[in-house]
């Protein structure tokens, strides 16, 4: 919609901006509730620069894991032109990835600050969701990630960098963020009383995998990656409702301690 915008002479990316909105707002609440085990506003940004760099590199990985097929049908052109190649295997993001590199960040960083990693688990999961819905706003102005086409609820891109321009696509972007917003609040109420961290990030990936499985069938975008005519994200999302799934009865037979 509104990739880009120029401010004294530099043009500046709106989706990096919104990274960047969503890494204070995160930051700031969390702080709201980082008194409880002692955290430091400082600490708590850095832990979420932390989770957002483990965040970076695991949806790179899985990017370029998308991409794959793509890579290896034009090997012998990547072989002339390597820089294209690294640019096109991770010159992009995918979120899973992202969320799974996010969470092998968060044990090393407590382990560095010496913390509780239950206690930081449950102040910063129910944030997730919240800087995602900033950073799905910023796909709907770079106008990735776009929606199908449809006549009735859809919206023409103009200036897209890599949806089709002047042609009337599903905001599912928006969408995203609207349920991401909604599994936020509902985190920010259920954790208002201590809770188990396996439940606490039950209760964010339950939603979120359900309604990421649905919103598949209304993205356009066709890099998807494709198997038995689910998309790699549809795929992860059935693995991660079965391991919630498992998760939650094992904790409630077993009681998993906090």
């Amino acid at each position: 919609m509104f990739p880009y915008f120029t401010f004294l002479g530099q043009t500046y990316h709106l989706y990096s901006l919104a990274g960047l909105v969503a890494l204070f707002i995160a930051s700031s609440v969390v702080y709201t509730r980082a008194k409880k085990i002692n955290l430091s506003y400082v600490d708590i940004l850095l832990s979420i620069v932390f989770l957002g760099i483990g965040a970076l590199i695991g949806g790179a990985i899985l990017h370029a894991i998308v991409k794959t097929p793509v890579l290896w049908s034009s090997r012998m052109y990547f072989f002339d032109t390597p820089f294209l190649f690294l640019r096109t295997a991770f010159g992009g993001l995918a979120f899973y990835g992202g969320l799974i590199g996010a969470l092998v960040a968060m044990p090393i960083y407590a382990q560095i600050i010496k913390i509780n990693l239950s206690a930081l688990t449950v102040l910063i999961i129910p944030v997730l969701p919240l800087a995602h819905s900033i950073m799905r706003v910023g796909c709907f102005m770079a106008g990735c990630c776009y929606g199908i086409e449809h006549e009735v609820l859809g919206i023409a891109f103009t200036r897209s960098l890599v949806a089709p321009n002047n042609i009337k696509l599903l905001p599912v972007q928006l969408y995203e963020t609207i349920a991401n917003l909604l599994i936020f609040v509902a985190l920010w109420l259920y954790t208002r009383k201590p809770r188990k961290p396996c439940r606490v990030l039950c209760v964010y990936l339950l939603p979120y995998s359900v309604t990421r499985f649905m919103l598949e069938f209304l993205r356009g975008d066709e890099e998807r990656g494709f198997i038995f005519a689910l998309s790699t994200s549809q795929l992860i999302s059935i693995i991660v409702v079965m391991f919630c799934l498992g998760a939650l009865l094992y904790d409630k037979v077993f009681r998993i301690p906090s």
